[in-house]
């Protein structure tokens, strides 16, 4: 089954991002394994992810499909225009930046939304997902740094943490992501954010942990322009260059709206693999 994903892997290949002889390795591992068929973009990605070792690649794609087929809170209904994703995207700004930082995609999310009650985490983690798919449509990355503000985060909303789904979402990130991290930043941090980030520890890797950078309140950003990411590459927010946060989030929602193919086929595949895992 073809995603439709719109860059051609010969353009990757003639630029040694991966080469032929993985992508058939893959292949006919696909054709003897209980996983379902993938389309060369689709092996292409998992390669680049995993730095072209089989192995690595093999383990990858069989987390993303067990973690997705698992954890259908999280994987399934990703139309963007459904009834939770429409809520969930008024409680938090995410947002794909339009400028690469060395091929590395940046990725930002913000609480728009403080009020507890409207704090669904599942949601919030498939709208974070999602906005991955943004970056890889045209032309992949190679690896990804995230930028999460934790501004507005209260003692409250202790209350809606489930700690089975940020099990879910550290899985994902480490085990089944078709896509590296290069940095996570958490700005903002307080004690709260500090509760949250401690539970998600529990279940980090050391190289996950380790990319982890937490930045306290009242950071300085020259600082972080300097060692981390320029401002030529940030929302106005964040004493950027680029347009505001909500400017860039509502160009995002567009993009996703444009992904729906994407999505739809997806879950295909994800019905194939339980049907076949079952």
């Amino acid at each position: 089954m073809v995603l439709p994903y719109e860059f051609d892997v010969k353009t990757l290949i003639t630029d040694g991002r991966t080469n032929n002889k993985n992508v058939r390795e893959i292949q006919r591992w696909l054709k003897t394994s209980s996983m379902p068929s993938l389309h060369v973009e689709s092996i292409a990605l998992f390669l680049i992810s995993c730095d072209n070792d089989i192995s690595a690649t093999e383990t990858t794609i069989k987390k993303f499909f067990k973690i997705k087929s698992e954890a259908p809170e999280i994987f399934n209904d990703r139309d963007i225009d459904n009834e939770i994703l429409t809520k969930t995207r008024e409680v938090i700004l995410a947002c794909s930046v339009p400028k690469r930082l060395q091929n590395s995609v940046i990725h930002c999310y913000k609480l728009s939304d403080i009020d507890y009650r409207n704090f669904i985490l599942s949601d919030i983690f498939k709208l974070g997902f999602m906005i991955i798919d943004v970056s890889q449509r045209y032309d992949p990355p190679d690896e990804l740094i995230a930028i999460i503000d934790m501004e507005g985060l209260g003692a409250m909303h202790l209350t809606r943490l489930k700690v089975s789904v940020i099990k879910t979402f550290v899985d994902f990130l480490q085990d089944g992501m078709a896509l590296k991290i290069k940095n996570i930043h958490v700005l903002n941090t307080n004690y709260i954010a500090e509760k949250f980030i401690a539970i998600a520890k529990l279940f980090m890797n050391k190289a996950l942990a380790d990319a982890l950078i937490v930045h306290p309140i009242g950071m300085n950003m020259e600082e972080f322009y300097k060692e981390y990411v320029p401002a030529s590459h940030l929302p106005q927010e964040y004493g950027g260059e680029l347009p505001s946060f909500t400017t860039l989030h509502e160009v995002s929602i567009q993009q996703l709206r444009e992904l729906k193919p994407l999505f739809e086929a997806e879950d295909k595949l994800i019905s194939v693999y339980k049907a076949t895992n079952s």
